[in-house]
């Protein structure tokens, strides 16, 4: 590009979910939870997605970064950047992968071959922190096309939960609330400016400890334990805070926002968050609140409604979407992009 400025834009996305779908009745119905808790009622979540039995988080996101890299119409050697920001990084064996990088095997299976390969871990935030590394690596000139690429194989959680006396142990409740997936996103060069934008991250380290995820003393797999009531409230008290100063930081009006997507914790919550946004800013133009049938797929929601989206033909080459992303710790993150030319005929 010589000379002229060089900055980044989307050029792709896609995301997969596994075949197998779960109703969040058949585990927990009222009489499988205390006080004949209707968790459908209370968190609005009618399924979820499992991954088969040779399914783990590298083939979920291996499927969805095939997806994204098709639509992208690029050649594998131009890709220069893979970032992965799995929070699970777990295998079908329930073993968790931590080296080499997640991104380098991805890389390797891919037959990406020219790439420089890492991990970014920000919780349920990492995918759009990541996003934010590659959009900086490509205006800067350090890289071309980047994928960013996670795949959550999360439902363990809920068979671990299930296993305890939820009487007892209430914070392992929120873990019910999950869902597996994957997302997969394309960033490269472009000459025009503001095609992606982040908000200012916040993180609100005093609330570090209402959820933790670990691995499980008893048993192969991971566990989460989550003050649930406690965290949903520091992210909502800061919500139209953090709202009216990405807004002011990305030079964006939220009238002119055509579609807007909430990490989907629970389709509740969002109607909650909206609620607030609305308050604080005004009507929000398309809340997309899709995860009735897929849960809280970690990193991956996003990319995940995103797919939804597309499939139900709700989004137009240029539009402008808003994503805004949470992660336990608690991390507050956003990135406004237009969509890719081309998007309405993607298959």
């Amino acid at each position: 590009m010589g000379s002229t400025k060089r900055y980044a834009e989307m050029v792709s996305f896609g995301a997969y979910l596994p075949e197998k779908k779960v109703t969040t009745n058949s585990f927990a119905s009222p009489s499988e939870l205390p006080r004949s808790l209707d968790f459908v009622r209370l968190t609005g979540i009618l399924a979820h997605h499992e991954v088969s039995e040779e399914q783990g988080s590298f083939e979920l996101a291996i499927e969805a970064a095939k997806k994204a890299i098709s639509r992208a119409q690029i050649e594998l050697d131009s890709i220069d950047l893979v970032l992965n920001a799995s929070v699970s990084k777990m295998n079908h064996e329930l073993s968790q992968h931590l080296s080499p990088s997640y991104a380098s095997l991805i890389a390797e299976n891919l037959g990406i071959n020219n790439a420089q390969s890492f991990d970014v871990s920000n919780a349920c935030a990492g995918m759009v922190t990541a996003l934010m590394i590659a959009e900086s690596r490509i205006k800067s000139g350090q890289a071309n096309y980047a994928l960013i690429v996670s795949g959550e194989h999360i439902t363990p959680i809920i068979d671990e939960a299930k296993r305890r006396n939820l009487y007892l142990n209430p914070r392992a409740i929120p873990s019910l609330t999950v869902g597996d997936g994957a997302a997969a996103y394309i960033l490269g060069p472009t000459e025009q400016e503001g095609r992606i934008k982040f908000s200012e991250p916040f993180t609100l380290a005093q609330h570090n400890l209402l959820c933790i995820g670990q691995a499980c003393k008893n048993h192969r797999g991971p566990r989460m334990r989550t003050k649930a009531r406690e965290l949903q409230n520091s992210v909502m008290i800061n919500l139209g805070t953090f709202l009216q100063r990405s807004m002011n930081k990305m030079g964006v009006k939220w009238e002119q926002i055509d579609h807007t997507y909430a990490h989907p914790t629970t389709p509740k919550a969002v109607k909650k968050g909206g609620k607030i946004a609305t308050e604080a800013l005004g009507e929000i133009k398309f809340l997309h609140n899709e995860s009735v049938e897929t849960a809280n797929t970690a990193s991956t929601t996003h990319g995940v409604l995103l797919e939804i989206s597309l499939e139900n033909k709700y989004l137009t080459a240029d539009e402008t979407v808003l994503l805004i992303s949470f992660g336990s710790g608690v991390a507050i993150v956003a990135i406004h992009f237009n969509l890719p030319e081309g998007v309405e005929n993607w298959s």
